[in-house]
């Protein structure tokens, strides 16, 4: 698969199935993610890769009520970074930026390998940093949950979230967040 099936195919559903999770695939998506650019290569991602059993089912009171169905991932990637560790441009905090982009090119590698990897944002930092021991100054950006894609639907789903599963949603037309030369040009 090539970078553009990858970005074509990639979807963040919840309807996960369980998935084998090896210290090959951690240190796979690892590696793809650590080529990512950042400022200065400063390179201030940091990863926990969550795959045993007893800390999954530690890490289930993290997330909000409607996002139960995480409690099906078989890896769950805590996606964290500090101000300290990147380029600050006068007002400029490039962590988080850089940070993305390591977690954009670990999503588009477990997608090339068949995985759905879902980035979401109901979770609570605070009891992230207390279940992985994450120290207090890392900002938690965000919770990856990885499985494989499920041919049922998860009974937990709203029905919002059940549209989002059979129908992709709509994107913006290029008009409205691409503009040539200047903005609004």
């Amino acid at each position: 698969m090539d970078v553009h099936a990858a970005i074509e195919t990639r979807r963040a559903t919840r309807s996960l199935d369980r998935v084998e999770i090896t210290a090959g695939l951690v240190r796979d998506l690892a590696f793809h993610a650590r080529l990512a650019p950042s400022c200065s290569n400063n390179q201030p991602w940091r990863f926990v890769f969550v795959h045993d059993p007893e800390k999954i089912e530690a890490m289930k009171p993290v997330f909000n009520e409607g996002n139960r169905w995480c409690h099906a991932a078989s890896l769950i990637v805590a996606v964290f970074s500090r101000k300290d560790d990147d380029c600050v441009v006068k007002d400029r905090e490039y962590h988080q930026f850089d940070t993305g982009m390591a977690t954009a090119f670990l999503i588009l590698r477990a997608t090339e390998l068949g995985l759905v990897a879902h980035p979401i944002a109901g979770y609570s930092p605070k009891k992230t940093r207390e279940v992985l021991g994450i120290p207090e100054e890392y900002q938690v950006i965000t919770l990856v949950l990885v499985g494989k894609r499920s041919a049922t639907l998860s009974p937990v789903l709203s029905e919002k979230q059940i549209e989002a599963e059979t129908t992709r949603p709509e994107r913006l037309p290029f008009e409205t967040f691409a503009f040539v030369n200047t903005y609004g040009g």
